[in-house]
């Protein structure tokens, strides 16, 4: 099913937002969701966004599921998404050097803890690189892909997925947590995507502009485990250190018993024992 100009939808049913409500809810149409398209049931809404951006569709792209059966995150994790919960993917196509997608993460996140706090008075933290936690559990989580030539970006996916009013499997009821289990109530789904929508509209053109720099602060401010010990697994190494925040460039500074450790990416987790440093 598809809607188109109003870069809104409301998932539940076949009801959609009308024209009027969405023009009372932005003010006008979002660059970042000019085009929506809503499906009850796909392997993974990220997949079908990669397809169509091959296809040459434009910037602007969402597409929302009921539910993904082979939804995945960042290096290839299958990430549970059950009918409830919010799974959706944006085609962009910021003019930026491969260098800065990174950041783009980092910017997404900032966007999630906003709708948090603004929308619904809970309190979040980010956890580097793309997860939000909410009561130290994982609440959100993002994965951008992309497409290079020449270094600069042809085009980049981002998949987001939001424990709404999912149930979550028993096996991760214990690091995740949803919306509905926090608030103890059913949260409508459409009331955050639009406010994700528009609180991310605001940001990425100002990160076109400006880059990382004017969202520095508020990220480090926000950020699980800073000035604690954690280890980090970036592919190749373990890195174990004290979490000094993220600098400039969107990389996370850890501080070890001989250096500063740099880490473009990686998965954290805080360190089970007490790491001496410097």
């Amino acid at each position: 099913m598809e809607f188109s100009s109003i870069g809104c939808v409301l998932i539940r049913s076949n009801e959609f937002f009308n024209e009027y409500k969405a023009k009372t809810n932005f003010g006008r149409q979002l660059d970042v969701s000019k085009r929506v398209i809503y499906y009850k049931k796909v392997k993974s809404t990220q997949t079908i966004v990669k397809n169509l951006a091959e296809k040459g569709f434009g910037e602007g792209l969402v597409v929302i599921a009921r539910k993904q059966t082979g939804a995945y995150g960042r290096i290839k994790k299958k990430w549970s998404s059950n009918a409830g919960g919010l799974w959706f993917s944006m085609l962009l196509k910021p003019l930026i050097h491969s260098d800065e997608v990174s950041k783009l993460t980092l910017v997404f996140s900032i966007a999630l803890k906003r709708v948090f706090e603004k929308e619904y008075k809970i309190d979040s933290e980010i956890k580097w690189p793309n997860d939000v936690l909410v009561l130290g559990k994982k609440i959100a989580g993002i994965i951008i892909e992309m497409s290079l030539k020449h270094n600069a970006i042809n085009w980049l996916v981002a998949g987001v997925g939001v424990n709404i009013n999912n149930s979550l499997p028993k096996y991760l009821e214990d690091t995740s947590i949803s919306l509905k289990n926090v608030l103890k109530r059913k949260i409508k789904r459409s009331e955050f995507i639009c406010a994700f929508l528009k609180e991310f509209e605001n940001l990425y053109f100002d990160f076109k502009i400006n880059g990382f720099k004017n969202f520095l602060e508020e990220y480090n401010n926000k950020l699980a485990y800073r000035n604690e010990n954690i280890t980090v697994d970036d592919g190749y190494n373990i890195i174990t250190g004290r979490n000094l925040g993220a600098d400039e460039k969107g990389r996370l500074v850890v501080k070890t018993k001989n250096t500063l450790e740099k880490i473009a990416s990686g998965t954290v987790r805080l360190a089970k024992d007490e790491v001496k440093t410097a």
